[in-house]
């Protein structure tokens, strides 16, 4: 859980684009937010390993989606139902179903479905988003996070000390 952090941290800091910061946590939300039994997560999971992104950053994206997706799958389930029971659409899914291999992606299931359409949809808005924090942080907020004296207490702290200092070398 740690390398993903540190990593995180180096790539805010260092010479990565912002844009391939902002698509690895724009990606990593897609991944974390899509149940983890179906052949979709594994596909789209191969697929995204051959765009150029910060791949700390998209590994803590997936796992900080994923804790936050349990609590918005009633949701991503009332929209999954109404997309798959929507009356133009039926021939398509009923087609997709027939399809070789295709129902092993779990699109027919509402949570799969709902939760897919709600990641596509906000992938710009968490695209922007991250890429002006990204600005923010390198522009205001990197030095003030060096100069704090919080560090030095949570150092004294036993078995914090060695994980602070691979987290300082790269703030």
């Amino acid at each position: 859980m740690l390398a993903p952090l540190i990593k995180f941290l180096q790539a805010l800091s260092n010479n990565t684009a912002p844009g391939q910061i902002a698509h690895g946590f724009a990606l990593g939300m897609i991944l974390g937010l899509l149940p983890k039994d179906n052949l979709l997560w594994y596909l789209l999971f191969v697929f995204f390993f051959f765009f150029r992104i910060q791949r700390g950053v998209f590994s803590l994206s997936v796992i900080i989606w994923a804790l936050i997706s349990p609590l918005l799958d009633p949701y991503f389930d009332y929209i999954g139902c109404y997309i798959l029971t929507y009356g133009n659409l039926q021939p398509l899914f009923r087609t997709l179903v027939n399809i070789p291999f295709v129902a092993f992606t779990g699109f027919n299931n509402s949570v799969v479905m709902g939760s897919f359409v709600c990641g596509v949809c906000a992938y710009i808005p968490i695209y922007v988003l991250t890429r002006l924090f990204v600005f923010v942080w390198r522009k205001y907020l990197a030095k003030y996070v060096r100069k704090l004296g919080f560090l030095t207490i949570v150092k004294q702290l036993p078995g914090i000390s060695k994980v602070l200092e691979l987290v300082e070398e790269y703030v």
